[in-house]
């Protein structure tokens, strides 16, 4: 073995300083954590967020960490799992291209750590950017191919190394507890379950683990503090023919993509995304088509008669009526189009208990079919595109297109800054008051010159 990939990427992360990263890296983390902040205080306040918050309240324990939403501390890898699931409950957080959700993982487990331990904001930052910066390289580098993505594939797995990144830099651990926190991270990282989400109909609705984004934070957290406290690890633990590549159910592996660039190239400017829709990334572009199309035309619900969605592969999946659960809803095309069409602000209005069980949104979601369009598959495989070409065919008769090749949110088409707090705001009057929500709005921009973060957590709580 010529290259020892595991410690060099160890060293980097142990050699960054904050005052390593341009200015434009710095405000762009800040943004994601404002961004990530609010989908977990929208996240607490649904089904889901009900599900994993409630036990861990009954549970208690040491007062070490927030859980955002909750009103209470709770044991440090406690909160990070609870932030680290409901960061991702309306599936509204950021994405990397179409392999996973890193900030859920990332953010969490730096908060907790960084709470628990009194940690200043410029190190909690410092520990974000290096977990995106590094972590991202990791889950691109083991890809598979698309044979074996059909087969095998898992977006929480290489999210773990994001995790451990975070907790890791913010307990500051030396080298030594890093690497054997790399290690024993990688050997707890959670399964590549993707293809047994329930995609198939007789299996549906889709699980709740989803992707996921809490197991990764709270594996990750916890090999920080295991490893803090003299727990080894396998050094080599992303090296070799059996390295966590084939771990993570891969079939390919490129060391070269884990290192290039570090230190000059910024994943956590680059190629990360904000979304717009609480939902599956893949519908994002024919959501945009939709929200066009009735805006430029005014359209009524009961001016439609037919929306056809042409789109990749992916997307022709989510084809599906009815949805019982509101991660079920999350990946049905007809669903999300119809809350688009009927105004419903993204968040848990999307997925309230009465909006599942509506006839009249299930009468107008059957006018909503998705059709595989071979060009617009390509392009997802070959361009990098999350395209989608939407036809509305009105009951005058009059037929109306439009085509979105980049989503919204994408680097290549970004969401103002406007439009991010917005996306704050709308999900934290879900949980805090509207003086809190300026508060935390105010601090967020201000994270590097915190001494600490027990104020914001203290509002981010909630009541």
């Amino acid at each position: 073995m010529n290259k020892w990939v595991t410690k060099e990427l160890v060293d980097y992360t142990m050699g960054t300083k904050f005052e390593d990263y341009p200015k434009e890296v710095i405000e762009k983390t800040k943004i994601l954590i404002l961004d990530n902040i609010g989908c977990i205080l929208g996240g607490c306040k649904t089904a889901l967020g009900d599900a994993v918050v409630a036990p861990f309240v009954r549970m208690g324990g040491s007062n070490e960490a927030t859980i955002i939403g909750s009103g209470i501390k709770v044991p440090c890898i406690q909160a990070a799992f609870v932030n680290g699931t409901t960061a991702n409950a309306l599936d509204y957080d950021d994405t990397l291209g179409g392999i996973g959700h890193p900030g859920s993982s990332i953010i969490s487990a730096a908060l907790a750590i960084g709470e628990w331990k009194n940690v200043s904001g410029k190190d909690i930052m410092s520990a974000i950017i290096t977990a995106y910066d590094v972590g991202d390289r990791i889950g691109i580098g083991i890809q598979p191919t698309y044979e074996r993505l059909r087969k095998v594939w898992g977006f929480g797995t290489w999210q773990t190394f994001s995790a451990v990144i975070a907790a890791g830099k913010t307990l500051n651990l030396d080298w030594e507890k890093m690497i054997n926190a790399f290690g024993v991270a990688g050997a707890t990282a959670p399964l590549p379950n993707t293809q047994k989400w329930g995609w198939e109909l007789r299996e549906r609705p889709i699980h709740w683990v989803k992707e996921p984004t809490g197991w990764p934070c709270w594996t990750g957290t916890l090999a920080a503090i295991l490893a803090e406290n003299g727990f080894i690890g396998n050094k080599y633990i992303l090296d070799g023919d059996n390295g966590f590549w084939i771990m993570a159910g891969s079939d390919q592996c490129d060391y070269e993509i884990m290192t290039k660039g570090l230190g000059s190239e910024y994943e956590v400017v680059n190629n990360i995304s904000i979304k717009p829709y609480s939902a599956c990334r893949w519908q994002h572009a024919a959501l945009d088509c939709i929200k066009m199309l009735k805006q430029e035309h005014n359209l009524k619900p009961e001016n439609v008669k037919e929306i056809i969605i042409h789109a990749f592969d992916w997307v022709c999946t989510q084809e599906v009526y009815g949805p019982k659960e509101m991660v079920d809803a999350e990946f049905c095309m007809p669903y999300t189009s119809t809350m688009i069409m009927m105004g419903y602000h993204p968040g848990p209005a999307w997925y309230t208990e009465e909006n599942l069980k509506s006839e009249e949104i299930l009468n107008f979601s059957k006018k909503v079919k998705v059709k595989l369009d071979p060009e617009l598959d390509k392009g997802y495989f070959e361009k990098d595109q999350i395209a989608a070409r939407v036809e509305i065919t009105t009951n005058k008769g009059d037929k109306l297109e439009k085509l979105v090749n980049i989503p919204s949110g994408d680097p290549r088409n970004p969401l103002s800054l406007k439009e991010i707090e917005d996306k704050f705001r709308n999900q934290a009057a879900y949980t805090l008051n509207d003086k809190d929500i300026s508060k935390a709005i105010e601090m967020i921009n201000h994270f590097d010159r915190l001494d600490n973060i027990t104020d914001l957590m203290a509002v981010l709580a909630g009541k």
